[in-house]
């Protein structure tokens, strides 16, 4: 059990997000596992991928209007992740997210900031 409190790291998470902000942008959600995360902001989607075994990590910015699809995979019956694939012209990036609210609750956050863009 303590590695779900582990997982649960939204106030860390909200925190290493707002040092990538702009100063006019506003945080909306964080969504993540242990030191990987994502974060909506009311403009982009920020990826913030942590290394384990360094103080390396490496961050990435998609604009909202820059992305053409989005994707969830449901039908695993005995995963603890849910797969996100979000496709820009350039490039497909692939979020595993724990099963459940919080796959399906970036998803849909995103598909909705995706379709007012």
């Amino acid at each position: 059990m303590s590695f779900w409190k582990q997982a649960d790291n939204r106030e860390n998470h909200r925190e290493k997000a707002s040092e990538y902000l702009l100063a006019d942008e506003r945080l909306l959600q964080t969504y993540g596992l242990l030191k990987d995360f994502v974060a909506l902001t009311d403009r982009r989607v920020i990826f913030v991928g942590r290394s384990l075994i360094s103080n390396r990590s490496e961050v990435i910015t998609i604009p909202y209007q820059k992305i053409e699809e989005v994707a969830i995979l449901q039908d695993r019956k005995i995963a603890i992740t849910n797969p996100v694939r979000i496709s820009t012209r350039s490039r497909n990036h692939q979020l595993n997210l724990v099963k459940g609210n919080d796959a399906l609750g970036f998803y849909n956050q995103l598909v909705k900031y995706v379709l007012n863009t």
